[in-house]
């Protein structure tokens, strides 16, 4: 047994601080029992982490009624280092029969005004900070709930409003006080979900959130675009979320989380190149059980490794350049949700921003950016410097656009279209978008100053004078960047400048 750790140790994998992406995996409680109870079970899952490079795994101590107690998690976090592996704790904050209490609304997530819910997280932190120097909390830190405790607490405000305030305001008393008055020193991280452009109606709060832990972990699990269980995700959603993210809370954003549900094996590993080429420094795969149990993107993932760690080396700490889309926090989509994934997906260098963009070149403003009281006064002074504005037909209806404003006809999603379907948080429908023709993403670039002819489904990023096209295509295409020809296979990842 010590001969394979140190022979792994000496294979690189487990250098993670040598390395510029490292790779963890997140183990769910009812994964943790599964998986780990026997030292057979904990043998298997210690040779399919080796094998996806992983040097770390993330031991949930909570999820509703599925538990881990603190004694248990911590013999199993010396075991797990006797192994080779750093161990972390996490926590899904999600009802169950004897925890918490659920939520009035359509959603299994927690009414966070009951005591029994308040009481239950406290103690977690309580007793995991004992065990863990990290705790990380999963993405259901958020709330739908309409109670008649909720009703009254919220005293008129708009709902996202009071979620909002509410979920900030309990983070310091019900996480981190509990937390570290049992270890002063323990350190902090949340992840928030991949749905941007809805967190303001359920209670996340990126940037207040953000500014009480000491860690971000983002979600990139965009999964099957074709398949409605989990939403139609463009799969460029995972980078626009990781980048937008970055650009609300700064240096404090680490990992990017993505998961194995409905994927397939290509679903999989675009979901590892999207996060990489976002800037993430570290991978996080959902969950344990999939990666022992296997998955047929872990072949693809275990190929594409080496090069993700080169290209992760290339793009972090790089100016990302391209066209900014401006979204200010918390602001209200309209029926331009989403809007920066499909604007990925047609070839365009999407820069999400969370302040208005002065300094570039080419902006483009949904309704999102109605959000800034001071829009057309940016936007006037912004078009004196020679920029080229874009408004979005949706926010021309809101606002009046100054003269030498481009007009973009693009919708995606109303609120009807969530209600039709019951869908709350992801997009609900497929869109035709990804049926334009070449000449229309063409002429669609080329209005937004874009040197790039190629058809939909080619995606473009800009790091300083480093580019990289990403296909999501089945066939071999040729484009034409500012007049050069560049062939990119189906599926890959090209660099324009070797």
């Amino acid at each position: 047994m010590r001969a394979t750790i140190i022979a792994y140790l000496f294979s690189g994998l487990l250098l993670g601080a040598e390395s510029p992406l490292k790779v963890s995996v997140y183990a769910t409680a009812g994964g943790v029992q599964r998986r780990l109870a026997t030292p057979e079970s904990r043998q298997r899952a210690a040779e399919s982490m080796r094998k996806l490079g992983v040097t770390r795994i993330v031991l949930e101590g909570r999820r509703g009624d599925e538990y881990v107690p603190p004694e248990t998690l911590r013999e199993l976090r010396g075991r797990l280092s006797a192994l080779g592996f750093d161990s972390s704790g996490g926590i899904a904050t999600v009802p169950g029969k004897t925890f918490g209490v659920r939520q009035q609304g359509a959603l299994s997530w927690l009414n966070w005004e009951a005591g029994a819910t308040r009481q239950g997280v406290a103690e977690f932190f309580r007793t995991n900070a004992a065990v863990f120097d990290e705790l990380v909390v999963d993405d259901f830190y958020c709330t739908g709930d309409t109670s008649p405790e909720s009703e009254a607490a919220r005293a008129g405000r708009d709902w996202g409003a009071y979620r909002r305030d509410l979920l900030t305001g309990l983070i310091r008393p019900m996480m981190i006080e509990p937390a570290r008055q049992v270890k002063p020193g323990v350190r902090m991280v949340i992840k928030f979900p991949q749905w941007y452009d809805r967190f303001h109606l359920f209670g996340y709060d990126p940037a207040r959130m953000s500014a009480l832990f000491d860690r971000v972990w983002v979600g990139t699990e965009v999964r099957n675009p074709k398949t409605q269980r989990m939403g139609f995700v463009q799969p460029t959603q995972g980078y626009m979320n990781y980048r937008w993210l970055t650009g609300v809370i700064g240096e404090k954003v680490e990992a990017a989380w993505f998961d194995h549900i409905e994927c397939t094996a290509q679903n999989f590993v675009d979901q590892a190149w999207q996060s990489v080429l976002a800037g993430a420094r570290e991978l996080v795969l959902f969950n344990l059980i999939d990666v022992v149990d296997g998955h047929p993107g872990h072949a693809l993932f275990r190929e594409a490794l080496p090069d993700m760690r080169a290209a992760a080396r290339r793009v972090q700490g790089k100016p990302l350049q391209g066209v900014a889309f401006y979204k200010p926090p918390n602001s209200d989509p309209g029926d331009n949700r989403f809007l920066m994934d499909y604007l990925g997906m047609l070839g365009v260098p999407v820069v999400p921003v969370s302040a208005y963009p002065s300094q570039s070149r080419a902006v483009i403003l949904g309704v999102q950016a109605a959000h800034d009281p001071g829009l057309l006064e940016k936007v006037r002074a912004h078009l004196k410097t020679g920029a080229r504005v874009a408004m979005t037909a949706s926010l021309m209806e809101r606002v009046r656009a100054p003269a030498g404003v481009i007009r973009l006809d693009l919708r995606t999603f109303s609120e009807q279209d969530y209600r039709d379907v019951g869908e709350w948080l992801l997009p609900p429908k497929e869109l035709a978008w990804l049926d334009m023709s070449r000449e229309r993403a063409d002429e669609l670039r080329k209005s937004l100053g874009v040197e790039l002819s190629a058809p939909v489904q080619i995606a473009y990023y800009r790091f300083g004078r480093d580019e990289a096209l990403y296909s999501f295509r089945d066939d071999n295409v040729s484009v034409r960047l500012r007049g050069k020809t560049v062939k990119v296979p189906a599926h890959a990842m090209v660099w324009v400048r070797p």
